[in-house]
């Protein structure tokens, strides 16, 4: 994985019997969760037979976005899941006090 920002994307199908059935995959290479949501989604649905097993039509309500965090000891954790859409929050610029004062 080459990206410094990596994540955990899951996304809940439909079987032939109806049954829900989660796929998860880590995603990196992608600035957002919006991309990486985007991304599995199509992995998903392009994988080969993946329609003769279930409902392609992902249960967008269900779709789970999370960050992949690795803190500085090593530890691995991942994020709270992103509000629906997953854009991860941006940081703000940072701005000395006295600008933008006349």
């Amino acid at each position: 994985m080459s990206s410094d920002i990596q994540w955990m994307v899951g996304v809940r199908l439909r079987s032939d019997a109806g049954r829900p059935v989660s796929y998860f995959c880590l995603v990196d290479g992608t600035v957002s969760g919006t991309e990486a949501r985007s991304a599995v989604v199509h992995r998903v649905v392009g994988t080969p037979g993946m329609a003769d097993r279930v409902d392609i039509d992902p249960d967008d309500p269900w779709v789970q976005v999370q960050r992949v965090v690795h803190d500085p000891q090593g530890r691995i954790t991942l994020s709270a899941p992103l509000p629906h859409g997953g854009a991860a929050p941006r940081r703000s610029p940072v701005t000395s006090p006295t600008e933008g004062t006349a």
